[in-house]
């Protein structure tokens, strides 16, 4: 399989997909914003990148948390450490994700489609829309508030970003009720 035909495939089976659900394109990424969440399935880069392959993670925050920059940006960010949960997209959808710390390097996926015959490429593709549509994205829209916090609290490792988000939490809930 070459470039433009794995290309095509993501297009097909992955970004349709998801865009019927409400993702948007963001370069070679996805996002999915609303007003109290954004789920991002972003296509790595730079060193991760590797002729033949797409390097790639699951992320979410809710949309009150700060960014690196300690502001709430508008809509989609565009920087994988900006997320608290970062998740690798083809990890099985059955349990329930939790918050693991992962502030200075995080775990990716690496999907081969040179030498991949075109049923293998169109299995993973599908399967990664599918746990996003049927297992990450009703996840991340039920989560409450106060869970979120309550995992980043009981796992993470004190960093200034969990530090900040527990904050922004706590000042959410504590001005909403809850």
């Amino acid at each position: 399989m070459n470039k433009e035909a794995f290309d095509a495939l993501f297009e097909e089976r992955v970004a349709q997909r998801l865009a019927r659900v409400g993702f948007v394109s963001k370069g070679k990424s996805l996002a999915f914003c609303d007003e109290s969440l954004v789920l991002s399935l972003f296509r790595l880069g730079g060193r991760m990148s590797s002729p033949g392959s797409i390097a790639h993670v699951l992320c979410f925050r809710h949309s009150i948390l700060r960014d690196r920059s300690e502001t709430v940006p508008i809509g989609f960010p565009d920087e994988v450490f900006d997320y608290p949960y970062k998740f690798k997209p083809l990890e099985d959808g059955r349990e329930r994700p939790i918050y693991r710390p992962q502030n200075l390097n995080y775990q990716y996926e690496r999907l081969h489609w040179d030498n991949a015959d075109d049923e293998s490429v169109i299995e993973k593709l599908n399967r990664i829309s599918e746990h996003v549509e049927v297992h990450f994205l009703p996840w991340a829209k039920a989560i409450p508030l106060a869970q979120a916090k309550s995992e980043i609290e009981r796992h993470g490792e004190n960093a200034w970003c969990e530090r900040m988000w527990i904050e922004d939490y706590s000042e959410h809930l504590a001005r909403n009720g809850g």
